[in-house]
């Protein structure tokens, strides 16, 4: 079966590699096409070349990002397709690791690069070996922003609201994003939360001060669990995924969506203080506290934003502005071939 192969050259490691699309052409070969996309306008067509080529396999070199982009487009096609009476199968997609955190990939059991890990899907495909298989759930979100345009994406992990969803907005500000970004971030909040209000306030910096107060800015709204309206209506934090995962190995989060067709939400309602308190259940992925928490298994949630506000998403780490309602349920299965590239050390092992 033909492979497709999907480069971002502006992903976060293939930005380091220029020659990427080469490597990814001479590890597929005959075997399948490269498409190399610069824009999100080009997506579309990528995808609808993939469908119509019977391509069973795609190769996704770029980051969570990528991967969520290219997963919305295919549903997006997938879906008027099967409108027109054509026949369209979901492909398993194989992520490539060539982003900042590639936390999809690390929760599939997928380890290497892009050209060695395709090299070994299409050495497999030859010899008619498939790898297993990990079948993730996937978030599917629907809306509309405040001009009254809809809105719909598949992702996985899904920051709505309050820092969860703020702390993006600190984290991309400085480059590269990695574990020591992540915990600079966190690290800077905490203290600028501890020490407003107390008399350190004037021995810390204004930027620390600034930077924790905005990102424990609430975001306030009406949000629905599973059709039941939570009694609070301001949120410190509120997110939902659809896979457990762990950003850059710091901080681990929706335990509960570990089980197949389950939602993990999460929705607390507490004071800058409050989540400083909670920062190592955030951290490790333990239950959160408070007296006004959602912290649990899910099929659906609902959020309309208070009149006056809106919701400024992010999803799979993507940015979205200006949306006033969403709707979050399970959306379609992803498969991802288990494909484990050797480690440097194995490698090197095998030559000696």
């Amino acid at each position: 079966m033909p492979i497709g192969v999907l480069t971002n050259p502006n992903s976060g490691k293939n930005r380091r590699c220029p020659d990427r699309a080469a490597q990814l052409r001479g590890a597929v070969g005959r075997h399948g096409v490269v498409r190399e996309t610069r824009s999100l306008e080009q997506l579309g067509d990528v995808v609808d070349e993939f469908f119509e080529g019977g391509f069973d396999r795609w190769v996704c070199d770029g980051g969570d990002g990528t991967l969520h982009w290219l997963v919305t487009e295919a549903a997006r096609r997938f879906a008027i397709r099967r409108e027109d009476g054509a026949k369209a199968v979901w492909p398993s997609v194989l992520p490539g690791n060539g982003g900042s955190i590639d936390f999809v990939a690390h929760k599939a059991g997928v380890r290497g690069q892009a050209p060695e890990l395709l090299r070994m899907l299409v050495e497999a495909e030859r010899r008619h070996e498939p790898f297993a298989v990990a079948e993730l759930d996937t978030l599917r979100i629907t809306g509309r922003d405040r001009h009254g345009d809809e809105f719909f994406h598949i992702g996985f992990a899904a920051a709505l609201g309050g820092v969860a969803q703020r702390f993006f907005d600190k984290l991309y500000e400085r480059r590269p994003v990695d574990a020591w970004s992540i915990a600079r971030v966190l690290g800077i909040s905490a203290a600028g939360a501890v020490a407003r209000g107390t008399p350190l306030v004037d021995l810390v910096p204004d930027a620390v001060i600034d930077h924790a107060k905005y990102l424990f800015e609430p975001t306030f709204a009406r949000v629905d669990v599973d059709g039941r309206t939570l009694p609070f209506g301001r949120f410190a934090s509120l997110q939902i995924g659809s896979i457990d995962i762990s950003l850059g190995g710091v901080v681990r989060t929706f335990r509960h969506a570990s089980t197949s067709g389950v939602l993990h939400a999460q929705a607390l309602s507490t004071t800058p203080l409050g989540l400083v308190a909670n920062l190592p259940n955030i951290v490790l992925g333990t239950r959160i506290w408070g007296n006004e928490v959602f912290d649990g298994p899910a099929r659906r949630l609902d959020v309309w934003a208070e009149d006056g506000t809106v919701l400024d998403p992010v999803i799979d780490g993507e940015q979205f502005r200006d949306i006033v309602e969403l709707h979050v349920e399970v959306g379609p299965v992803l498969r991802v071939p288990r494909v484990r590239a050797p480690n440097l050390f194995l490698r090197l092992a095998g030559t000696a």
